[in-house]
């Protein structure tokens, strides 16, 4: 028994020796690979040296060692770089150069950056302070100095993949590396990434994938950095899923933080209106328009909330039975929606929802006022009160008409404000302007 012991304590010492030889034959191996670049790069010496970082790197001795994982990172940014190489030398059909290295870049395997990576990440979990001093340029070494320029390179790549992958559609891959290029920005810089945090997002919707779209997202909003559209994507994600819980979460979370957004605000009407609290609905945005009188959005949505209020649909989309206090609330929708068009909101397309539910919201009641009054006047009746009903709908028709006129000026070729018109002129008895709508719209279909 004690010769076992004594032989287990002469072979440990040579055993940890042999690991430290691993670190140093992957620098030497790296050294001579670095030395060959000028000239014609010899793999053989980088195959070399990835074969002796990878067995220290392996070891308990030597895989928490902050020069392992610097040589590491070198050595696979080098792999990756020769990969992309071949790569590239593989689409020499393709003469654009630019073209050339997009599909490069959305074409190459990057399991060796990804490692290369994973060794950064590393290096700042065994030393924070030296990888801060690194990732500032401050180095203290020509060897610190070649690790800051390995870093910088996976930065650069991050960038290139994340482009080319989306150039190929292939939005998933695109998505990671936003992601991943986001994280090596705020690492190295110690500043949210918003960019291509966003940039992340944006490709996880386009690549329907939902764990990521959820996860990239979130991210997003954990770091403060969220716009309204983060919410909203969770939001219709969890809505999709019926996980309304979640859904009504962040929509609830968004709705704090971005509390004149549209959309979210929307939203949240929606739901008040679909459970039938419509005075939550309107309480809610009182108390939003009473800090932002001159806010076109909110003049808006609440005059939508009258609208829709003034004009119920039943589940199918068909207009129900209209309220008691109907007139009552037309009157305040054409109130607000006035505010709004007087206020005339900055983005176009709100803009042009405005005008266009306002001329809507005329025509409408001018309809409604039409049948009301066909409906209690009988056959006898009806010649002699013609001309008193056309007179009662036709002041509305005629003042729908100024507002989908000038929405159609927002929004050229809009087939459905065209064909709205179209009927309004020919009610109005203007019938040059309803033909002259009329060749229009057969000009767009």
């Amino acid at each position: 028994m004690k010769q076992i012991q004594i032989i287990a304590l002469l072979i440990l010492p040579y055993f940890v020796f042999s690991q430290k030889n691993k670190v140093q034959g992957a620098w030497r191996a790296l050294s001579d690979y670095e030395s060959t670049l000028a000239d014609n790069p010899d793999m053989s010496y980088l195959l070399k040296a990835k074969e002796n970082i990878d067995l220290a790197a392996a070891n308990d001795e030597t895989k928490n060692q902050v020069k392992t994982h610097a040589y590491r990172t070198r050595i696979y940014v080098s792999l990756f770089s020769e990969s992309l190489k071949a790569e590239e030398k593989k689409l020499g059909s393709i003469a654009d150069k630019n073209e050339r290295m997009q599909t490069a870049y959305g074409n190459v395997a990057t399991s060796e950056l990804e490692e290369a990576n994973k060794s950064v990440t590393k290096i700042q979990e065994i030393d924070p302070k030296k990888f801060e001093k690194i990732s500032k340029g401050e180095t203290d070494s020509e060897e610190d100095g070649k690790l800051y320029t390995s870093i910088s390179q996976i930065q650069v790549y991050q960038a290139n993949l994340a482009t080319g992958k989306y150039k190929l559609k292939k939005f998933d891959e695109a998505a990671d590396y936003f992601y991943a290029l986001a994280v090596s920005n705020s690492m190295m810089t110690g500043k949210k990434d918003t960019s291509n945090y966003y940039n992340a997002s944006v490709c996880a919707q386009k690549a329907k994938n939902p764990a990521k779209m959820f996860d990239y997202n979130k991210k997003m909003i954990d770091l403060n950095i969220a716009s309204p559209y983060n919410y909203q994507t969770i939001y219709e994600l969890k809505s999709s899923q019926n996980d309304t819980a979640v859904a009504m979460e962040y929509l609830l979370k968004g709705r704090e933080k971005f509390p004149t957004d549209i959309y979210l605000m929307n939203k949240e009407t929606e739901i008040f209106l679909q459970k039938g609290q419509q005075q939550k609905a309107l309480e809610n945005l009182k108390a939003a328009i009473s800090k932002e009188p001159n806010n076109a959005v909110l003049q808006y949505v609440i005059g939508n909330v009258y609208d829709n209020l003034a004009n119920p649909k039943g589940k199918s989309g068909k207009d129900t039975t209209k309220p008691a206090d109907y007139d009552e609330l037309v009157f305040k929708a054409a109130e607000h929606y006035q505010k709004a068009v007087d206020l005339k909101p900055s983005n176009q397309e709100s803009y042009f929802n405005t005008l266009y539910n306002l001329g809507a919201l005329y025509n409408n009641y001018g309809n409604t006022l039409y049948n009301k009054a066909m409906e209690k006047t009988t056959i006898a009746e009806l010649a002699k009160k013609q001309k008193e009903l056309d007179a009662k709908s036709m002041e509305y028709y005629r003042k729908a008409i100024p507002y989908l006129e000038q929405a159609l000026a927002v929004k050229a070729n809009d087939h459905t404000t065209m064909s709205a018109l179209r009927t309004l002129y020919y009610k109005t008895g203007n019938e040059a302007k309803g033909k002259e709508m009329n060749e229009k719209i057969k000009t767009i279909k």
